[in-house]
């Protein structure tokens, strides 16, 4: 008697282990730190989970699904555009003030404060 039938195949069909709720959350997050890419916490934040939410919902598998991928895509554009902003920002601030120097006489100048203690006991550092 022969067991192998035409079109038989051997291999049972798994489910998918894949997590359609972490992808979904991981693209709205992503869409979240898109749009608050100027709001340095916000977009830190949204961006990092969006990524890594993305990466989870593989869940064993080797692929992602579209909207992990759109997770993950807008999720690190987020992240890269926030980056771009505060570093450039910074550098203005360096180039405008002429170094670290100047932007802390403006803080002192802003204060009305002589010396470095006096800046910080103001700013409540020390």
């Amino acid at each position: 008697m022969d067991f192998q039938q035409e079109g038989y195949t051997s291999q049972i069909p798994r489910p998918d282990k894949r997590s359609k709720g972490m992808s979904l959350a991981s693209m709205v997050l992503g869409v979240i730190a898109l749009v608050t890419c100027s709001c340095i916490y916000a977009a830190a934040v949204c961006g990092s989970l969006s990524i890594m939410l993305a990466l989870l919902s593989r869940g064993g598998e080797m692929t992602l699904d579209s909207q992990a991928k759109a997770g993950l895509i807008s999720g690190g554009i987020g992240l890269a555009m926030t980056l771009i902003i505060y570093i450039g920002a910074f550098l203005i601030m360096l180039y405008q003030y002429g170094g670290i120097e100047g932007i802390m006489r403006e803080y002192m100048n802003l204060y009305n404060v002589d010396t470095l203690e006096e800046l910080y006991q103001s700013l409540g550092v020390i």
